[in-house]
């Protein structure tokens, strides 16, 4: 589905295909989020990364792409790299080397360290951001001011989401990404792509309580929510401000 000209959601996943420049860009993988759950009793049975490897490369195989950019939060943990992040993300970075895939980075909040790994794979890392054309693209976790040539700016970092309930008052959360403006250019936000990173339910909470410092100087009830479900395909949805209208079970 294109999000913008030029700019398409792909494969019913969380990511976006920038036509132009033959770049998928995906964000929030948040690697070795189950160490760190683990550190607080929370035990996972099956590793998110082994999913996300799985969908990643179901994408390379249905999108001609050549490039990736990780639009931040390749790891989780905001100190050194746990041992299931060097494992895993040294064999991510490995993995798309042999695939030919051109891998970069734009430096998200947790990826303090990451530079190390990284260098190792010759993995360029952009920081606080990335120009191509007229898309200027950062993680979101700070205010970075876009260029005037910038037509479109996309982030990520807030986990978009939305909430609704169905007949049975039973609650369903599903990703989206969310497309609106911001001082006279697009701005799109781009869901986590970890499964374990569900998000933040946007039509559920006011501004001020968005971890986004840019998505709380704009007016989100005006943005349009763009659902994606792996297996189901991706959904335009009304504008946040009439979803936070709908009765209490649709």
């Amino acid at each position: 589905m294109q999000l913008l000209p030029g700019v398409e959601i792909v494969a019913q996943q969380p990511a976006l295909l920038l036509k132009d420049f033959g770049a998928l860009v995906i964000a929030d993988l948040h690697i070795g989020l189950e160490a760190a759950l683990e550190k607080e009793g929370i035990h996972l049975p099956v590793s998110s990364y082994s999913r996300m490897k799985e969908q990643l490369s179901l994408l390379l195989e249905q999108v001609d792409a050549e490039r990736l950019i990780i639009l931040g939060d390749l790891k989780h943990e905001f100190g050194e790299p746990s041992v299931q992040e060097w494992v895993e993300v040294k064999d991510l970075l490995s993995w798309l080397q042999k695939e030919k895939v051109r891998v970069e980075v734009v430096r998200g909040n947790h990826d303090n360290y990451v530079i190390w790994i990284l260098k190792k794979f010759e993995v360029p890392l952009h920081d606080p951001a990335l120009l191509l054309g007229s898309i200027f693209m950062f993680h979101g976790h700070k205010t970075v001011e876009a260029p005037p040539s910038a037509e479109v700016v996309i982030i990520a970092h807030e986990h978009p989401a939305i909430s609704i309930k169905d007949d049975s008052g039973a609650k369903f959360k599903f990703k989206c990404f969310l497309l609106g403006t911001h001082q006279g250019k697009h701005l799109a936000v781009i869901p986590s792509y970890s499964p374990l990173a569900s998000g933040v339910s946007v039509n559920e909470v006011s501004p001020e309580e968005f971890l986004t410092p840019l998505l709380r100087e704009v007016d989100i009830d005006e943005f349009t929510p763009f659902v994606v479900e792996p297996g189901a395909g991706v959904y335009k949805f009304p504008p946040i401000k009439f979803l936070r209208q709908l009765p209490q079970s649709i």
